[in-house]
């Protein structure tokens, strides 16, 4: 999904919307350090296709709570440093939020796009587990 972002949906997205939820990530505490956006004009000039992000969309869909519960457990027997940890997987975590906010964004303006909201995560889902897993007690 990150691959795909990064080369193929950069043309189609919003840098506005991008920093909007950037300081809604600041303001919840989710956010813990700096982001660098790639050059919107980059990328193929190749339309994005449904059958393209259709089994990203779906793979995503079907293992991201999963890969969410173990990367918290990998953090909690890799630090001892508790709280460096939760800072790393709080980092992580947001960075996937952003990727997948930008592919959920890139869906929207694809043609025939609107076939895949049956199959995409809320937004509020996955900032809901992310809360959950890096909590500091």
């Amino acid at each position: 999904m990150i691959k795909f972002v990064k080369s193929r949906a950069c043309k189609y997205h919003n840098k506005d919307n991008v920093l909007f939820f950037i300081s809604i990530l600041k303001y919840t505490g989710l956010i813990v350090c700096n982001f660098s956006a790639e050059d919107p004009t980059s990328g193929p000039d190749k339309p994005i296709t449904v059958a393209e992000v259709e089994p990203l969309v779906k793979d995503f869909a079907s293992r991201w709570k999963a890969a969410i519960e173990l990367m918290h457990k990998d953090v909690i027997t890799s630090f001892s440093n508790f709280l460096c940890g939760m800072e790393i997987l709080r980092a992580a975590l947001t960075q996937l939020l952003l990727y997948y906010t930008r592919l959920s964004d890139c869906i929207k303006r694809i043609v025939g796009g609107s076939a895949l909201n049956k199959d995409l995560v809320s937004i509020s889902s996955i900032m809901y587990e992310i809360r959950k897993y890096s909590r500091t007690f």
